[in-house]
């Protein structure tokens, strides 16, 4: 039989699905363990999901009952590194523990395996070799392992804007990365305010409860649907998250969204970026703290009274 090299990530979620965690354990002979960031910046950086964090020791006191809170007590300190990449169907999440411990989780072994080589080798300044850690890998079965894996994948999935959006408003932000692609700034700033105005459209019937109209019938246009929302009394969406749409629907309207040109005006990257990063950042914010009902969010249970090898994980949406 051919080794198993990737499991898909809702086999992490399949009631039936009989799934395993691949493993890579490092432990270093050197110190300081660096961490090349610029490795992470060119694989794609999403700052809706991806995370770049320490996380220090747990409190001490009563702790919430659920068993996978008393997981995440017990591991201690460490920095946590996690990548989403939906493209290759592939969560990676890397720790480092306080005696300098790696150890990499992820549903696809290459791709663990790129991580860590990107991540940890041949990095400035010390440009570091894999003959200077002691290395393991392998396929974990256990209940404990799973569980973790899938509580990583649940948070990522949670907060990523592009699985929890329409599918139009979808289409549109995707147009705006692949324009970003291919330097076509001016298209990304515009499939950014697209994007923007799609989902207040969405909004304006959700928190609203009537169509994004004029008294005269006609449809609203960005402006009007910024100006209304900051004017209703319930304020059902933040004034600093409506006045980064402004901002965005500002820097999209000329040259841009209108056909008035402005001379010798260029886009650049920078323009591009901050367009993509604030439509992003709105979405996470509307979808997961706004409008959560439209969200689709996943309940893991591990029994860890089952056995290696007997599956024992189940998930769906809650």
């Amino acid at each position: 039989m051919a080794e198993q090299i990737r499991y898909n990530l809702a086999d992490y979620f399949a009631t039936t699905a009989v799934v395993r965690v691949f493993n890579i354990t490092a432990v270093p002979s050197f110190s300081p363990l660096d961490v090349n960031v610029a490795f992470l910046l060119e694989g794609g950086w999403n700052q809706a999901v991806d995370r770049l964090r320490f996380h220090t020791a747990m409190p001490a006191g009563p702790q919430p009952p659920h068993p996978f809170v008393k997981e995440i007590h017990n591991l201690g300190p460490r920095l946590l590194i996690r990548r989403l990449d939906h493209d290759e169907d592939c969560l990676v999440n890397v720790t480092i523990d306080a005696e300098g411990e790696v150890s990499v989780l992820s549903n696809d072994a290459e791709c663990a395996r790129k991580s860590f080589d990107g991540i940890f080798l041949n990095c400035p300044p010390s440009f570091h070799g894999n003959n200077e850690f002691e290395i393991t890998e392998k396929w974990l079965d256990d209940a404990r392992t799973k569980a973790l894996f899938c509580g990583l994948l649940t948070g990522a999935r949670g907060w990523d804007p592009s699985v929890n959006v329409p599918t139009n408003i979808r289409h549109s932000l995707e147009e705006a990365h692949r324009s970003m692609d291919i330097a076509n700034y001016r298209s990304t700033v515009v499939m950014a305010r697209r994007t923007l105005e799609g989902v207040l459209k969405f909004g304006f019937e959700r928190l609203l409860k009537r169509p994004p109209l004029q008294n005269n019938g006609q449809p609203m246009t960005l402006n009007d649907m910024i100006r209304q929302f900051r004017n209703e009394p319930t304020r059902p969406i933040p004034e600093y998250l409506l006045h980064i749409a402004d901002s965005l629907r500002l820097l999209g309207n000329v040259p841009g969204a209108h056909a008035a040109e402005i001379p010798n005006y260029q886009f650049t990257r920078s323009d591009a970026e901050y367009a993509l990063y604030a439509v992003s950042h709105f979405l996470s914010q509307y979808f997961s703290k706004i409008d959560q009902e439209v969200s689709e969010y996943y309940e893991v249970e591990i029994d860890l009274s089952v056995p290696p090898g007997a599956g024992g994980s189940a998930a769906g949406p809650s």
